[in-house]
């Protein structure tokens, strides 16, 4: 019997709102014995980041989320539209599945929502009447997102209700990149910059900060700027911000599941969770003692974090730039699962995805997925393929303990190629989108290196082919025949040389035209298919001329395929009438190869016996 599973859709998991959002989650579920299984996608990237909203937002197809047991959505982290219109369709599609929702209204779902409202009043009554400032700016999320309107109304409301100045309104999309060009803006702004700058995160009130610094404006001497989220950098640095209780609510989100799931569906439909605001420096008021000093131990431990992650990540670009094929590849990245200390690494990959003839899956992801790499428990697992339905092999496997991995989508540029399961832990490190976007890069160049090789391959079978016939050309001769003549003089073995050239070409030309001529050398190309079926090669070598070479049992053998080639060109004329028959003299020489032989001795002889072949049959047809 399998564990119940929860299947948690977001955006944004490199963001310390998410993280501890999904610790919570986590904490609960093993507290349930639950597997939890997050979909996440990069969300809103910063501004010199590549992104693919198709590649991103391909990984909320994988999930057939009725077979899960409950769902939570993160919704308002889909800063795309794209991916939020798909998530809200997938999630009107659920039926009785038990749904949870973040900070978002659907008709089957419980939402669980944080009281902004109350701390954002206090924010702004604490700016406005202890502190007495009057002008003021907004950097909000992106206008029409739930969660960024209601900060910003609020916001307004209370500039409004105590009669203070909006100067200016900025959508800053959540980013730094967002803040900074809000900042950027009001430095050129001729009506001068305003004495507060209210953010609707923390890390666009960096982005303002940054770009006020840059331009000569101190903060908070100059102007003051507020956050939301309550970033642990945010209250290291003194940011006025204000916290929202993320890992008891990723708790909440679960234990709502679980009683849901139990047969006990809550009759409260909105759970709302208290925020408060943290005074910081930023905004005028005094940090709190000791807040630095943890923060700098905080910041420390990190920059270790970082050089360990960087150092991993530029190993493995190397390794993984030098793989040449797939089980190569996937020893790699075993390897460096094994060395980053992961539990849980998988990358499954469409079973194709080394063919260059293969096209983009389209929507969705096929039935079936190729599991190029997995480490779990310490162990490397077998390449296979599994049914997409399953997810991850481990997961239809029995576990002793609930897992909780993190399914993120694989792509480069507009090319998908399926996607990389993390455990949660490592997941919410710093390498994530690195190693996404390390691993998406290098199935890439594997990809292209395939191709070139395909395409290497097919112009050189094309070269060595007769566009009319598929027989081998003059030059495929020049390279096939003498090495099967000397293995068949190395191995004693009889050689055979099958000359053959088409009778009438002239008249077929002069009566019915050289496209006619074109067709009659096809079909007697045709009819040498037959010695194929003998392991001769057949070459079509220029005009009406033929060769077949390859080894026979004895001579007897040979002249049998000389005959057989006359019994399929009969054949032909007989079974595929066209506006005439065609008709060809055969020579054959089939001899053991002696120590001076060479293989245009060979040729001279055959083709001396097609001659005399030629010679006879006008004499038969004058006679006639």
């Amino acid at each position: 019997m399998r564990r119940k599973r929860i299947a948690a859709l977001m955006a944004g998991l490199d963001k310390e709102y998410q993280q501890d959002f999904s610790k919570g989650m986590a904490k609960a579920a093993a507290l349930h014995d639950i597997d939890l299984c997050i979909f996440n996608c990069q969300g809103q990237a910063e501004e010199d980041v590549i992104r693919n909203d198709m590649g991103e937002n391909s990984i909320f197809d994988l999930p057939d989320l009725k077979s899960f047991d409950g769902v939570v959505a993160l919704c308002y982290t889909m800063v795309s539209s794209m991916a939020l219109d798909h998530i809200n369709e997938l999630l009107g599609e659920l039926g009785d599945v038990p749904l949870v929702t973040i900070d978002t209204f659907i008709e089957s779902a419980i939402e669980v929502t944080f009281d902004d409202v109350t701390s954002v009043q206090e924010l702004m009554r604490h700016m406005i009447v202890e502190h007495g400032y009057r002008r003021f700016a907004l950097v909000t999320g992106p206008m029409g997102n739930k969660v960024a309107m209601g900060r910003y109304n609020t916001c307004v409301e209370m500039l409004r209700d105590h009669r203070c100045q909006l100067d200016y309104v900025f959508d800053g999309s959540w980013t730094r990149d967002g803040g900074r060009t809000a900042a950027a803006s009001m430095l050129k702004d001729p009506k001068g910059l305003p004495e507060v700058v209210i953010c609707g995160n923390d890390d666009m009130a960096f982005g303002v900060m940054e770009g006020l610094s840059a331009g000569g404006v101190r903060v908070p001497e100059d102007v003051k700027v507020t956050g939301f989220d309550a970033l642990r950098e945010a209250v290291g640095r003194g940011l006025t911000t204000i916290l929202r209780p993320s890992k008891d609510a990723g708790i909440a989100s679960v234990n709502i599941l679980v009683d849901w799931m139990n047969g006990h569906k809550p009759e409260n439909r909105l759970v709302t969770l208290p925020t408060r605001v943290i005074l910081g420096s930023s905004c005028g008021c005094e940090a709190k003692a000791g807040t630095a000093e943890k923060y700098m131990r905080k910041m420390s431990e990190q920059h270790r974090n970082i050089e360990r992650s960087l150092m991993r990540a530029s190993s493995f670009s190397s390794s993984l730039a030098g793989v040449s094929g797939q089980v190569e590849a996937g020893k790699v990245i075993a390897n460096f699962a094994g060395g980053w200390g992961v539990n849980d690494m998988h990358v499954c990959v469409t079973p194709d995805f080394l063919n260059p003839e293969a096209g983009d899956q389209g929507e969705g992801y096929p039935e079936r997925m190729l599991l190029l790499a997995s480490w779990s428990g310490g162990k490397e697992r077998v390449q296979t393929t599994f049914d997409t339905h399953d997810l991850l092999p481990i997961l239809t496997q029995q576990h002793e303990k609930p897992l909780a991995l993190v399914f993120s989508p694989l792509y480069y540029l507009d090319k998908n190629f399926g996607y990389a399961v993390f455990d949660l832990k490592h997941a919410t490190g710093f390498e994530l989108y690195s190693v996404l976007t390390l691993l998406g890069g290098a199935l890439m160049s594997l990809n292209l290196k395939c191709t070139v090789t395909a395409y290497a391959t097919a112009l050189e079978d094309m070269s060595i082919h007769d566009p009319l016939t598929g027989l081998y050309n003059r030059r495929g001769y020049n390279q096939l025949a003498p090495m099967r003549f000397d293995e068949a003089k190395e191995q004693a073995q009889c050689f055979a040389v099958i000359s053959c050239d088409m009778d009438g070409m002239k008249r077929i030309n002069d009566e019915y035209g050289h496209m006619a001529g074109d067709t009659a050398i096809t079909r007697m190309g045709r009819a040498l298919r037959v010695l194929e079926m003998d392991g001769m090669t057949c070459v079509h070598i220029s005009g009406d001329e033929f060769i077949a070479v390859g080894t026979v049992r004895d001579a007897d053998h040979a002249a049998q395929l000389g005959e057989s080639l006359h019994l399929a060109i009969d054949d032909i004329n007989h079974r595929d009438r066209w506006i005439t028959d065609i008709g060809a003299s055969v020579g054959v020489f089939a001899s053991v190869p002696r120590e001076n032989d060479k293989l245009d001795d060979f040729l001279i002889r055959a083709d001396g016996a097609m001659y005399r072949n030629k010679r006879s049959r006008r004499r038969d047809s004058r006679a006639e």
